[in-house]
């Protein structure tokens, strides 16, 4: 696996797999004539086997994996051939790469800008995988900072980009699962910070500056968008799951019950009503059952929350990029009061962030951030091999194929 960039569908039918430690989505879509999408199939289950995103036991995860994606096919009526994998944790990082070739035509072309995006599979030797490979911007000749410079004339072109890797075990791992005799082959990797992003920032967001959280059950994927572009993404390895095992702890009961706890009354400021508000809590050991001030469950919630804002606010202060807001997406982003508890950690503006509205998803699937990233995935598919390149070549001929496998290692 020398590289995980996604490539583009074989029909016009595909699955995103969104890979958690608490749960795993499978989404099936499929593309219409007039390049609209619409979710025909949707699976959603407890995931077994993973731990921050990566694979703990793989007989567990594969099950769990195959009965997701088997029970959106059942919703379908479809069977799959081709995945695309969200993927948060698996060691995910980025970093800035500096590319330049000399052009052979005085006038910029498109085969110059692909060549010079491409050079980073040329340059790039460590041992992760590449999952995105985003140009951030030109330079041309003694122009710096161009956006566009397909057309322009010039000789000395570079690039700057934006490259995201995963590692190479990690990737293998999840792959073996998906692919262990179902006949499913993985089409490429999604950062899900990334997708994350694409489904829930505005353009106006993505272009002035703003940093997209994603807090997942085993970690916290963290991206920056900038100029419309991914410019950093990473990860660290705390989510809600934490936050269940830790009312777990201080309440004595079980996990099962504390999530429950965590969904229905979880907060992390307390009111007036809090503490004169009483909860009822089963115990760990008996079928016994204690009331508990609802103070105490905040007391115990806060702090972990502040531990992951606090870690991401280190990361936002290293990268040193101006961030205007900071947007919250994933199953935590419904706590009570984290919008402003973050703002006070961030010094911030903080919004909560949700997917648009869906064709095919509604319900409590509707709008749900804990379908972000899964969503954000098959927008960036649909952008990236539908709407951006209707019509332009006849995909059966062998030019053509080479074309879009040069063009998904460049542009997305």
């Amino acid at each position: 696996m020398y590289s995980a960039v996604i490539v583009k569908p074989k029909r016009n039918i595909f699955a995103v797999l969104d890979i958690g430690t608490t749960k795993i989505i499978c989404l099936i879509a499929k593309i219409n004539s007039n390049l609209s999408y619409k979710i025909i199939g949707t699976g959603y289950k407890s995931a077994e086997g993973i731990s921050g995103g990566s694979i703990t036991d793989a007989k567990h995860a594969s099950y769990s994996i195959s009965s997701t994606v088997g029970l959106a096919e059942q919703v379908s009526e479809e069977t799959i051939d081709q995945i695309y994998v969200n993927v948060a944790g698996c060691g995910i990082s980025s970093f800035n790469v500096h590319n330049e070739i000399i052009a052979a035509n005085h006038e910029i072309l498109d085969r110059d800008i692909k060549r010079v995006v491409f050079q980073t599979f040329e340059k790039y030797i460590e041992e992760n995988v590449i999952i995105h490979n985003i140009p951030l911007k030109y330079h041309l000749d003694d122009m710096t900072d161009i956006k566009e410079v397909s057309g322009l004339y010039g000789k000395r072109l570079s690039a700057d980009v934006n490259v995201v890797t995963a590692s190479r075990p990690a990737l293998t791992n999840i792959e073996n699962c998906i692919t262990n005799n179902s006949g499913i082959s993985m089409a490429g990797c999604v950062a899900s910070a990334y997708s994350a992003g694409l489904a829930c920032l505005s353009e106006d967001e993505k272009e002035l500056g703003t940093a997209i959280v994603d807090i997942g059950g085993g970690c916290t994927a963290i991206g920056i968008f900038k100029r419309g572009k991914l410019v950093y993404t990473s990860s660290i390895p705390i989510g809600s799951i934490h936050i269940t095992r830790d009312i777990a702890y201080g309440l004595c009961t079980s996990i099962e019950h504390a999530e429950r706890i965590k969904i229905l009354y979880g907060s992390t400021i307390i009111t007036s009503i809090d503490e004169n508000e009483y909860i009822t809590v089963q115990s760990n050991e008996s079928d016994e059952s204690t009331q508990v001030l609802k103070s105490e469950l905040v007391n115990i919630i806060r702090p972990r929350i502040e531990e992951i804002l606090e870690l991401i606010r280190d990361q936002f202060q290293e990268q040193k990029n101006l961030i205007n807001k900071v947007v919250i997406t994933g199953g935590t982003s419904y706590l009570a009061s984290i919008k402003e508890i973050a703002s006070h950690i961030f010094n911030k503006q903080v919004r909560i962030g949700y997917p648009e509205s869906c064709s095919g998803l509604d319900g409590e699937y509707d709008k749900n951030p804990v379908f972000s990233a899964a969503l954000g995935s098959i927008k960036l598919i649909v952008d990236t091999f539908y709407r951006n390149n209707s019509g332009m070549l006849d995909h059966d001929s062998k030019i053509s194929k080479l074309y879009h496998w040069v063009k998904s290692k460049v542009t997305v």
